[in-house]
């Protein structure tokens, strides 16, 4: 005999749990309340899995899912008993643990409820909001004087030759990254960074240092829709009282980058062949790891202490001499004509 299934709507919506009053029907009392809760459980989970699933699999994954929520009714009250042709007819007022049944909702199909809609818009929005600020940040950074991000230290001279007219002076000095922008570029690209390489990010690098024999950093990937400028490459020299006198070297973090053209063309050699084939295929390049860093390996880490540098300095006034003690030295940005 076809069981008989009366349902009267009545839904009740409170923050963890779902009541529904329905009625079941069965041979035995035992079997009425089984059908009644099962009744109730595909109340509320049919329209979700029918709105998510193909109709193929629609009726295997509702049955395997009221199966499993079937464990979650949180209580049942009989409200009413009767009895019709052999059959016993139960009334019931079933209340759902809403919260556990929608966890096993979300774990066999694509649901997607207004919470999680809400949830996810909260998050972007909170990471968005905070990218434009970092960006922001970065551009200020990077705005800074070169004098404010390396300092250098004049630690003495040394008199090389005396001719004529001029004398050619060596000046000891030690060049080091200002340890507050090393610390605040660090900080504000790991916050930035997508933490993954792919076709829509820039890479980054900063925190230099020697690991097992080989040179490595930390790698920051920055979407290129955050329009952040590559503060990875500061091109500065040393000044003296205002005067550049220093050739032109570039910067990277803590990093004085010394280029090694011979690694550049084995890397390019190595890895043309298979970035050439990945936009051919509209895909993502991607270079190997290995090779990152290969063709500045010879680049100096500067320390906390200072990386010493000799800079030669031209004096063509024997009393410029008298001076060498009071020089004022800086780093500044790169111009064309040195002195």
């Amino acid at each position: 005999m076809k069981k008989l299934l009366v349902v009267i709507m009545m839904l009740l919506i409170t923050s963890n749990a779902w009541a529904v009053v329905v009625t079941g029907s069965g041979t035995t009392k035992d079997e009425a309340i089984g059908n009644g809760l099962r009744e109730a459980v595909e109340m509320y989970t049919g329209a979700l899995v029918y709105g998510v699933t193909d109709v193929q699999n629609y009726q295997v994954q509702k049955d395997q899912i009221v199966a499993a929520s079937l464990g979650y009714v949180k209580n049942y009250r009989i409200i009413k008993t009767s009895n019709i042709d052999n059959m016993i007819l139960l009334t019931l007022d079933v209340t759902l643990s809403e919260e556990k049944i929608n966890t096993i909702l979300r774990d066999n199909v694509k649901l997607i409820t207004y919470e999680d809609v809400i949830r996810d818009y909260n998050n972007v929005a909170q990471r968005q909001e905070q990218i434009k600020k970092f960006a922001e940040m970065v551009r200020i950074l990077d705005s800074r004087p070169v004098s404010e991000k390396y300092n250098v230290i004049y630690e003495g001279y040394e008199i090389k030759r005396i001719g004529a007219t001029q004398v050619d002076v060596i000046l000891n000095t030690r060049i080091s990254v200002n340890p507050f922008y090393s610390r605040a570029y660090n900080e504000i690209l790991k916050n930035l960074s997508e933490g993954g390489n792919s076709g829509e990010v820039k890479l980054l690098g900063g925190n230099y240092r020697i690991e097992n024999g080989k040179l490595v950093n930390s790698r920051y990937y920055i979407s290129e829709d955050a329009r952040v400028p590559d503060v990875d490459d500061v091109q500065a020299q040393i000044s003296v009282n205002g005067i550049p006198v220093d050739t032109c070297r570039e910067y990277r973090d803590n990093l004085m980058v010394v280029y090694s053209p011979t690694e550049f063309v084995k890397a390019f050699a190595s890895q043309f062949p298979k970035v050439f084939m990945q936009k051919m295929r509209d895909e993502d390049s991607k270079v190997d790891d290995k090779w990152t860093n290969s063709g500045i390996k010879n680049s100096k880490i500067l320390p906390p202490e200072g990386l010493p540098l000799k800079i030669k300095y031209r004096i063509s006034d024997s009393k410029e001499i008298k001076n060498l003690a009071n020089l004022k030295l800086s780093t500044s940005n790169c111009v064309e004509n040195q002195r």
